[in-house]
């Protein structure tokens, strides 16, 4: 996230105070990152009175009808973005946008929160130079972190701790299951409930370890699984989070130790993807690769319709036409 008049903004001033408390109160953070901590501190004191108004308001509002998510996973730099920026396009998925990822417990506070976000956010990722806008599709993970201290996205804050935050939140403990599956359940009844729409799309690379977790809150959950040659991966990905860690992080971090992280994080990922993935009926599983996604989107996209018995495809095939030759260009 970018400086706003060179005040350091961190996507963790969207965070609950019992859940920022507990987060910082369990690392170590350096010292030359106390001024983060304090101004986003300060941000969620005052967007905590808001939080009780959304909460008020989610428990008078009538449950949407669910379905199922559709789950996109696969490492970071493998195409999953890509994939979820198309499928958003069609209207009868919902998804977490930018603004209710980071502002999770914000959702009908959002004028001044968003205006915010507006200011601070870049237009395009620096790494890569994707699109970005507070509407458009974004990673569940972040909502995660605002939400609970089990989100494996914490070791973007605090990358010291990185073998330690995956062991907790991608092999949750036996007594720590139930509880990490309430909160990802509600945040997902959240955006449910907010969009109307009876099915979620979520595009979230954590979520490739998490495959048994899932399945137990979402027996018939669909999952798309993209892939890329890892040598592609291991460099896009090395590239992309030495770019966006010091924007981030609360530890001094030695960027020798990004190599390290970066192949264990690959390698425990793909571990325990797996390990589990026979546990996905056959029929709500599609893999593919990002080359041949890459070459014939529309090809793919319509293996997923007619593998999921989706309606929709030809109704938004044209639009996904649109978007993919629009990225081309760009």
């Amino acid at each position: 996230m970018k400086k706003f008049l060179n005040i350091p903004i961190s996507p963790m001033m969207g965070s609950t105070l019992s859940n920022f408390i507990h987060i910082i109160l369990n690392y170590k953070i350096s010292t030359s990152y106390l001024i983060n901590v304090i101004l986003t501190f300060l941000v969620i004191i005052i967007i905590s009175p808001f939080q009780l108004i959304d909460k008020i308001i989610f428990l008078l509002r009538k449950d949407t009808k669910k379905k199922d998510p559709i789950f996109i996973v696969g490492h970071w730099r493998s195409g999953t973005t890509f994939l979820q920026n198309l499928l958003s396009q069609d209207k009868q998925f919902g998804f977490f946008n930018t603004y209710n990822s980071l502002f999770i417990s914000n959702i009908y506070s959002s004028i001044l929160f968003k205006t915010l976000m507006k200011i601070t956010m870049p237009k395009t990722r620096p790494s890569d130079g994707v699109k970005l806008g507070v509407e458009l599709p974004q990673e569940d993970e972040f909502a995660l972190t605002n939400y609970t201290i089990l989100s494996h996205y914490l070791f973007f804050f605090f990358p010291n701790d990185y073998k330690e935050i995956y062991i907790n939140t991608l092999r949750l403990k036996e007594n720590e299951q139930n509880k990490w599956l309430k909160y990802y359940d509600n945040i997902i009844n959240r955006i449910s409930n907010y969009t109307g729409k009876e099915r979620i799309l979520i595009k979230n690379p954590s979520n490739t370890s998490r495959i048994k977790y899932l399945l137990r809150q979402y027996p018939n959950a669909k999952f798309i699984h993209i892939y890329r040659n890892p040598v592609f991966v291991y460099l896009s990905t090395f590239k992309f989070f030495n770019e966006l860690f010091p924007s981030l992080n609360l530890q001094n971090f030695d960027g020798d130790k990004l190599i390290k992280l970066v192949i264990y994080n690959y390698r425990e990922m793909y571990k325990d993807y797996y390990k589990h993935k026979d546990l996905i009926p056959k029929n709500n599983l599609i893999e593919f690769g990002f080359e041949d996604f890459k070459k014939d989107p529309l090809t793919q996209i319509e293996r997923i319709y007619e593998n999921f018995e989706l309606d929709g495809f030809k109704v938004n095939k044209n639009v996904f036409k649109k978007i993919y030759q629009f990225t081309r260009r760009t």
